[in-house]
């Protein structure tokens, strides 16, 4: 019967977490960047964005075509509505240069640099 407890103990840790173990959720102590895109090109924000490695961040388009944001490299991807801003958030766990750009348009909305 002991052992049964814990499994279940295990189990519940494996499917809720553990705070001490696991990465904060990109909810909290977010960095978010807003960017615009008209006409396929980047009106608003920065070129580059440079985060720490583990930071978490939100990078918001808002572009006046539909559109798909998505960020290489991490596989985060968002649908965009004329007008209305689109967000995708994650932890920054993979170091490198990763490209953020719209899927249809084609457009480079930043490059994100991950590190240190």
């Amino acid at each position: 019967m002991r052992r049964i407890g814990g499994i279940t103990v295990a189990a519940l840790l494996a499917v809720t977490g553990c705070s001490g173990t696991t990465s904060p959720e990109p909810a909290t102590g977010t960095r978010t960047v807003k960017f615009s895109i008209t006409e396929g090109k980047r009106t608003a924000g920065p070129e580059e964005v440079a985060v720490r490695t583990g930071e978490n961040v939100a990078l918001e388009v808002t572009s006046d075509q539909p559109d798909e944001l998505h960020v290489h490299g991490y596989d985060k991807a968002t649908q965009l509505s004329p007008g209305v801003p689109g967000t995708v958030a994650f932890t920054a766990n993979i170091d490198g240069i990763f490209e953020v750009e719209l899927h249809k348009s084609g457009a480079a909305v930043t490059k994100l640099r991950v590190g240190g």
